[in-house]
C-alpha cells in the first residue's frame, strides 16, 4: 500500500500531512524511534527540490527570453515546445550547451533565495487574512514569485512525495519534474564523499563548521546533514540515501524494516 502527495507550495500543513504519513507508515516498526529523524530527512529533501524546481524555471524563463529575442519571429508556444525537447532529452550536454549561453546564471541562486523569501512571507499572509476577502495575491511583492508558480503549472513542474512499505523496507521517494543539472549532482556527490571522510577521521561537527554554504540557491550542505541523520540511526548513506537523475529528479530513501546489527569489535 504506498500514500502519495503532489506539492506545488510547501506549507506548514503540507509539511504536517507528509509528516502524517511517515508516522502512519513506520507505526509499530523500530523506525518509530526516529520519525522525527526521518521527517527531518523527507523535509531537507521536498526542501531541495523546491529550490531545484525554481532554480530550472528561472533557467527556462532566461532561455526562452534569449531564444525569442534572437528569432523576433518566433512565439513563445514555438520556443517553450523548443525548450521541452532540449530540457526533459535527459541529455546533460544538451542543456549545458543551453545554459552556457545565459548571462549572469551564477546569480540564479540569490534569486531563488528571494523568492523562497517571498513564499515565506505570501503563507504567513494567507494564514493571517484566512476567512477575510483581503486579495493577499495581488500585492505587487509576490509577482515575481505568481510568475514562477504560473510557469510551473504551465510545464506541470510538481514535487511528488511516495511512502510506501515492501516486504522489509519503507521506501520513501521525493522526485520533482525538473530536470537535475550535472554540476549540482556533481556538487552534491562531492559534499557527500567529503562528509564521508569527515566521517571515518571522526571530525563530523569539524565539517560543518569548515564548510558552510552560504550560496542559498542550491543544495548547500543539506545532503551532508541527512548523511549525519542516517548514520545516527545506524545506516549506511550508501545504501539508504540514492539520488537519481535523468528526465526528471528522484531521490530514493530506503529505510530497513529492521533495525541493523550491531557491528562486532
Amino acid at each position: 500500500m504506498a500514500d502519495s502527495l503532489i506539492i506545488n507550495t510547501y506549507s506548514r500543513r503540507t509539511a504536517a500531512t507528509v509528516n502524517g504519513l511517515i508516522q502512519k507508515t513506520i507505526k509499530g516498526s523500530w523506525l518509530v524511534n526516529y520519525s522525527d529523524q526521518i521527517f527531518q530527512v523527507c523535509d531537507e529533501l521536498i526542501k531541495n527540490a523546491v529550490k531545484s524546481n525554481y532554480k530550472f524555471l528561472l533557467l527556462w524563463h532566461a532561455s526562452r527570453k534569449r531564444m525569442m529575442e534572437h528569432n523576433p519571429d518566433m512565439s513563445q508556444q514555438d520556443a517553450d515546445e523548443w525548450l521541452r525537447e532540449v530540457f526533459f532529452s535527459g541529455e546533460s550536454v544538451l542543456l549545458e550547451k543551453q545554459f552556457e549561453k545565459i548571462p549572469d546564471r551564477e546569480q540564479f541562486g540569490g534569486t531563488v533565495r528571494r523568492l523562497l523569501d517571498i513564499e515565506n512571507r505570501y503563507l504567513e499572509l494567507k494564514v493571517q487574512n484566512f476567512g477575510s476577502h483581503r486579495p493577499v495575491i495581488w500585492e505587487k511583492v509576490f509577482f515575481p514569485l505568481l510568475r514562477i508558480k504560473k510557469l510551473a503549472r504551465s510545464l506541470k513542474i510538481h514535487i511528488h512525495f511516495r511512502i510506501e512499505t515492501s516486504s522489509d523496507q519503507v521506501l520513501i521517494t521525493v522526485s520533482n519534474d525538473a530536470p537535475i543539472l550535472e554540476e549540482d549532482m556533481m556538487r552534491i556527490a562531492s559534499v557527500r564523499g567529503k562528509f564521508a571522510e569527515y566521517c571515518k577521521e571522526d571530525r563530523q561537527q569539524d565539517f560543518f563548521v569548515e564548510n558552510l554554504d552560504t550560496s542559498g540557491g542550491g543544495h548547500g550542505l543539506g545532503y551532508a546533514i541527512m548523511d549525519a541523520i542516517i548514520m545516527d540511526m545506524k545506516l549506511s548513506p550508501e545504501t539508504t540515501l540514492y539520488l537519481i537523475g535523468a528526465s526528471r529528479t528522484m531521490v530514493l530513501l530506503a529505510l530497513p524494516l529492521s533495525p541493523a546489527e550491531p557491528k562486532l569489535s
